[in-house]
C-alpha cells in the first residue's frame, strides 16, 4: 500500500485502529483520542493535504502518525506494564 498513488481514500482502505471517520467536505479526519471519551480531529487546508495524510498514515504506516503515537502512548502503553 505504501507505494500506491491513489488520490481518494475511503473508510474501507484504512488500517489504523484509532480511525473513526473522515469528511471530504470538511477536509478532516477524526480519530480516537488520547484520553477516555476523547476524539481528535485533524483539519486540513486542502483536500489534497488530507488525502496525502491518509495515504501516508491511515492506510499504511499508522504507527508513525502523531495522533496514533499520542493515543497509544497515553492510553494503552500504560496497560502493558
Amino acid at each position: 500500500m505504501a507505494g500506491c498513488k491513489k488520490l481518494c481514500w475511503g473508510e474501507a482502505d484504512v488500517r489504523c485502529p484509532f480511525y473513526k471517520k473522515d469528511s471530504r467536505e470538511e477536509k478532516s479526519i477524526r480519530c480516537e483520542g488520547f484520553e477516555k471519551d476523547c476524539l481528535v480531529e485533524s483539519r486540513f487546508r486542502t483536500l489534497a493535504q488530507r488525502e496525502k495524510h491518509m495515504g501516508r498514515y491511515c492506510v499504511s504506516h499508522f504507527e508513525g502518525c502523531p495522533v496514533y503515537k499520542s493515543t497509544y502512548d497515553n492510553k494503552y502503553r500504560e496497560d502493558e506494564a
